[in-house]
């Protein structure tokens, strides 16, 4: 824990979320790393936590992360609890549309690069990102294998950002390597748009 804390003091003023994304830690573990980032001086509105509506009662965070298996087997709408920010992990067009329908504020949709965290699965690419950016109303976020060299190609096949992990948590350096990516996201938006 003490490493994730210190990387995110560096690096939460370089993005937009800090993604508490341990699938092994229990809840109470999830939230002590939580409280601890909010000690360390990371606003809670900017911390997001894989979880559960349970999550909810607890406010020490800006919203939830949940994968498929989650959105399946939870029978309210997604967007309901308690108005936390509520994000969906999907890996096709049909689970981005499900997400939607059920109320997710955003979503994950991946793996589009080679990524070390899916090393025996095929990426997913450009184009299906691009189908699922221009199907669905809500913001997606592009993950896996994303770096400063193919920000640009994420941005212009529709994603609204970019989620990283090995970018940023292996670097010897997280804010620096977080600043570059800002920038790269920067001039991104730059050359899109128009009359440029």
């Amino acid at each position: 824990m003490n490493s994730f804390v210190h990387a995110a003091t560096d690096v939460w003023r370089w993005v937009d979320y800090i993604h508490i994304r341990e699938k092994k830690l229990t809840l109470e573990q999830q939230i002590q790393w939580a409280q601890s980032l909010k000690k360390k001086g990371v606003p809670s509105n900017r911390i997001i936590m894989n979880g559960s509506d349970q999550l909810a009662k607890h406010g020490v965070f800006g919203g939830v992360h949940w994968g498929q298996a989650a959105i399946h087997s939870y029978d309210k709408e997604l967007g309901r609890v308690d108005r936390l920010r509520v994000g969906v992990s999907v890996h096709s067009l049909e689970e981005a549309k499900v997400a939607e329908e059920r109320g997710a504020d955003y979503l994950f949709y991946g793996h589009v690069y080679a990524s070390p965290s899916k090393p025996n699965c095929e990426p997913r690419g450009l184009a299906s990102l691009a189908e699922v950016c221009t199907k669905v109303s809500i913001p997606v976020i592009a993950i896996g294998g994303i770096g400063t060299e193919n920000i640009a190609a994420i941005r212009t096949a529709g994603a609204k950002g970019a989620a990283v992990i090995s970018t940023i948590w292996t670097s010897n350096n997280p804010e620096l390597a977080a600043a570059s990516l800002r920038r790269a996201i920067t001039n991104s938006q730059k050359y899109a748009e128009p009359g440029r």
